[in-house]
């Protein structure tokens, strides 16, 4: 998913509004290629939600799986549906909203489970 300047996308969701992005790409099955969605800042994130993380000079919008700590402060944790492994860690604040989209129970559960196994990860194999 590409998208433009983050930093009026930043402001916009702040005040509460609900911003709009054009999906790209086919890693998350649940979204389609060229659908807009509507993305909404919020507090807290549940695993499973689908979330817009703003990288370097796009945004991905791939499940949450949950926080880690690392030595530099909590950092979130994202996973395309299909992808075989996380993405690289994100800070918080580079979490731009949630997709409202359907999150179905075993959406849940999955992200939990890969959630699981990513902790596994950078406890005992230090990946990512």
């Amino acid at each position: 998913m590409r998208g433009g300047p983050s930093s009026s996308v930043d402001l916009e969701l702040r005040h509460g509004d609900v911003v709009e992005f054009v999906i790209r790409g086919s890693c998350m099955p649940s979204l389609t290629s060229g659908d807009p969605v509507r993305v909404k800042k919020r507090k807290i994130y549940a695993p499973g939600d689908v979330v817009v993380v703003r990288r370097s000079d796009y945004w991905d919008a791939h499940r949450f799986l949950g926080y880690a700590p690392t030595a530099r402060g909590m950092v979130v944790l994202t996973q395309a549906d299909s992808a075989l492994h996380p993405d690289v860690v994100s800070m918080p604040t580079a979490v731009v909203g949630r997709v409202e989209c359907d999150v179905t129970l075993a959406d849940r559960g999955g992200a939990l489970g890969k959630y699981a196994k990513a902790i596994v990860r950078r406890v005992f194999g230090g990946r990512r």
